[in-house]
C-alpha cells in the first residue's frame, strides 16, 4: 500500500533529525542512499521541500548538494518557477565550507542552463542562471581546474540561449568565445549555420571545414563542407576537393598526435592480468606497451574500450606489441562478467596500485610505453569524434620505427 504523503514527510523528517542527534553515526555513504532513496518515495512537493531544506542546511555534504541539483532539474521539469528560483538562491550563496567544488558549482549552473535550453523549459529564467555561471566562473579562471573545457561548455550554453531568444550577433560572440578555450566541432558546426544563414558562406566553409579536422567522419559535417565549397566554387570538383582536403587533414592531424610524444621514465610497475601472466618493467623491455586504465562504472570507458579491442584484434599477434586493460573497479566481481558480457578478449588486469603509480587522476587514461621502458604517449578520456584505431596505429608505427 502507498504510503500517504504525510507518513513519508515524517519518516524523512526523522531521517533528517537523526542525522542531526547522530551525526558520528551516519557516514557520507549512509546519507546518500538514504536522499537517493527518498529522491524516490516522496512525493514531488515534499520532496522539494525535504531537499531544500537537507541543502540549506547541510552545505558540507556532498549529498545535499546533489539533492540541490537534483531538486533543481525537478523544478524545471515540472516548470515550477517559483521553487526553482528559491532552489537556484542556495547554489548562488553558496558556502566555502560547502561539499561542491567550484568546477562542481559550475558544472552544475551551466547544466540547469541548458535543460532550460534545450528542453525550452522555464526559459525566461535560463539568461540569469547562465550570466550567474559565467560569473563565477570569471572569478575563478585563472588556475582553475579544467578552465577550458568549463569555458567552452558555459558560453556554448550562452548561445545557444542567445540563438532561442533571436539574439543572433550576440550567439556568435558567444560561439567565438567558447572556441577560444577549446574549439568543438559541434560548436564549429553551429556558429558555422549561422553564417551560412547570414550567407557568409567564406566563414561557414572554415568552420565545417575546422570542424571536419576533428570529426573527420561524421557524415553531417562533409555534406556542409561540399555545399559551401560548391556554393563558392559552383564550376570546380567537389569529389576531387573532398579527397585532397581529407589527405591534407589527415597529414596535420597525423602531425598533431605524433607531436604529444613524452620521454618520461615509466614507474615501477607489476600486473598479473587474469591469464596469470606477469607484465612488469623488466618484462617488457624491448616491446610496446599499452596500459589501458578503466573502470566497468564509467561510460566514457565503455565507449572507449570495443575501439581498444578493434586495436588489439589488429596487433595481437604481433610478438612486439603488448596490452592489457588494467580495472581501477573497487568492486572487482563486476570486472569479468563485464568482459565476458562484452565479448572481450584483450587481457586484463587489476590496476591495484598501479593506477597510483602512473599518476592516473581520470578514466578511461591510455599510457604507451616505448621499446626503452619511457612513457611515451598518455591519452585521457575518449573522443568519439577521433578515429581511435587510426590514430593508436599512428602512435604504435612511429614507436616501432624508432
Amino acid at each position: 500500500m502507498k504510503k500517504s504523503m504525510l507518513m513519508v514527510f515524517v519518516m524523512g523528517l526523522a531521517l533528517l533529525l537523526t542525522f542531526c542527534e547522530k551525526e558520528a553515526e551516519v557516514s557520507p555513504e549512509r546519507l546518500q542512499v538514504l536522499v537517493d532513496t527518498l529522491a524516490l518515495e516522496l512525493e514531488y512537493d515534499v520532496w522539494m521541500d525535504f531537499s531544500y531544506e537537507i541543502s540549506k542546511n547541510y552545505p558540507e555534504e556532498y549529498a545535499s548538494g546533489m539533492a540541490m541539483v537534483r531538486s533543481a532539474e525537478r523544478a524545471i521539469m515540472e516548470r515550477d518557477e517559483e521553487r526553482f528560483n528559491k532552489i537556484f538562491k542556495l547554489l548562488k550563496n553558496y558556502p566555502e565550507n560547502g561539499a561542491l567544488e567550484i568546477t562542481d558549482q559550475i558544472a552544475f549552473g551551466n547544466r540547469l542552463a541548458w535543460i532550460m535550453s534545450d528542453q525550452m523549459l522555464l526559459l525566461n529564467e535560463a539568461p540569469a542562471v547562465i550570466e550567474f555561471t559565467i560569473a563565477k566562473f570569471k572569478a575563478e579562471e585563472e588556475g582553475l581546474k579544467w578552465r577550458d573545457e568549463l569555458g567552452a561548455m558555459i558560453f556554448d550554453t550562452q548561445a545557444n540561449i542567445y540563438e532561442k531568444q533571436n539574439e543572433t550577433e550576440k550567439a556568435l560572440e558567444a560561439y567565438t568565445l567558447a572556441l577560444g578555450y577549446l574549439e568543438q566541432p559541434e560548436t564549429l558546426l553551429r556558429r558555422g549555420l549561422i553564417y551560412e544563414a547570414q550567407e557568409n558562406f567564406a566563414g561557414a566553409l572554415e568552420d565545417y571545414i575546422a570542424a571536419l579536422q576533428l570529426s573527420p567522419g561524421r557524415a553531417e559535417i562533409n555534406t556542409k563542407v561540399v555545399e559551401m565549397y560548391a556554393k563558392l566554387n559552383p564550376e570546380a570538383d567537389s569529389r576531387s576537393f573532398m579527397k585532397e582536403l581529407h589527405t591534407s587533414l589527415d597529414e596535420r592531424r597525423r602531425e598533431e598526435v605524433l607531436s604529444e610524444m613524452f620521454d618520461i621514465e615509466a614507474p615501477e610497475f607489476q600486473l598479473t592480468d587474469f591469464n596469470g601472466r606477469s607484465l612488469n618493467n623488466a618484462n617488457m623491455l624491448g616491446k610496446v606497451v599499452f596500459v589501458d586504465f578503466w573502470a566497468t562504472w564509467c561510460n566514457p570507458c565503455r565507449r572507449e574500450l570495443p575501439e581498444f579491442q578493434a586495436f588489439y584484434d589488429l596487433y595481437k599477434k604481433d610478438p612486439r606489441v603488448v596490452f592489457v586493460a588494467a580495472s581501477t573497479d573497487q568492486e572487482k566481481q563486476k570486472v569479468q562478467p563485464y568482459i565476458d558480457e562484452m565479448k572481450f578478449t584483450f587481457p586484463v588486469a587489476f590496476a591495484e596500485d598501479t593506477a597510483t603509480k602512473f599518476g592516473v587522476e581520470g578514466i578511461p587514461s591510455l599510457f604507451i610505453i616505448g621499446p626503452q621502458g619511457k612513457i611515451r604517449y598518455k591519452i585521457v578520456g575518449f573522443d568519439p569524434d577521433k578515429d581511435f584505431v587510426r590514430e593508436m596505429t599512428w602512435r604504435l608505427e612511429s614507436l616501432l620505427d624508432s
